[in-house]
């Protein structure tokens, strides 16, 4: 059986994650696309830091930000102000944003 350590993250939000790879941990900018790792998948938190956030995964070479207008890419999903979002990404795929947000990977490092 794995140990599961449970923490608070500072909006006491309840974290319930074996391991987290704070070395890879980054701000991406607002109104940005990036990708995240070029040669494996990731599974990410996702946290907004300042507002709430449109974000999207798209593929690598769409360079769409999310608005919450429209459909697809330039929809997004909405992550509010104080809370976080967990996805996994794939290798050479990007995370776009439309507002400053927090990005971890999870798993063993």
């Amino acid at each position: 059986m794995s140990v599961v350590k449970i923490a608070e993250d500072k909006y006491q939000n309840k974290l319930q994650f074996a391991h987290i790879d704070v070395a890879s941990a980054k701000n991406l900018a607002a109104a940005s696309t990036t990708v995240w790792d070029a040669t494996s998948a990731r599974h990410v938190v996702i946290t907004p830091t300042a507002a709430d956030a449109y974000v999207s995964v798209t593929p690598n070479g769409t360079s769409t930000v999310p608005d919450g207008t429209g459909t697809g890419y330039s929809l997004g999903k909405l992550i509010t102000f104080g809370s976080s979002y967990t996805t996994i990404v794939r290798a050479g795929e990007r995370i776009a944003t439309s507002a400053i947000i927090n990005v971890v990977s999870l798993g063993e490092v």
